[in-house]
């Protein structure tokens, strides 16, 4: 039986050491649990866990083939393509997430099903019609959100 698939989509650049690893562990525990399998944007990056990650890609390219924006722009786009839904976490975004955003875009034009964690009022990312457009589901916290996708999955 197949498996339902979520791409974890969220911030990378410009967050605190660990933060983008972290969320996606929690969210990646409890979507297992449901017999849901994840991807994430940020498998074969774990040594990124430990510093302050930059938004400079190129700081970063001589860590391995996965690091380079050909492989990023690539890997990231098949994984929404081929995922069954998409889970976003924009929650305590202090600067506009570019590759979020893509990837917002990508699912829209894919019509897959996007839950997004983000708070009911504030977000940066709120004060554009087009992001709006691509939230099928807002949820205020990164448990609602995990529950919604389960929802929409059926699991």
């Amino acid at each position: 039986m197949h498996k339902p698939l979520v791409y974890l989509a969220g911030p990378i650049a410009n967050t605190e050491a660990g933060v983008s690893l972290d969320w996606r562990g929690a969210a990646w525990m409890a979507l297992t649990a449901r017999n849901i399998e994840c991807l994430s944007p940020m498998r074969a990056k774990e040594t990124l866990a430990r510093q302050k990650i930059g938004d400079d890609f190129h700081a970063y390219e001589d860590r391995g083939i996965f690091f380079t924006s050909r492989a990023i722009m690539t890997r990231d786009f098949n994984d929404v393509k081929r995922c069954d839904a998409i889970l976003v976490n924009l929650l305590g975004a202090e600067v506009a997430s570019l590759g979020t955003v893509m990837e917002l875009g990508w699912a829209y034009a894919l019509q897959k099903p996007v839950v997004v964690a983000i708070e009911p009022i504030g977000n940066l990312h709120d004060r554009h019609p087009m992001i709006e457009e691509t939230i099928c589901f807002r949820a205020p916290d990164l448990d609602a959100a995990v529950d919604a996708v389960a929802i929409v999955l059926n699991r």
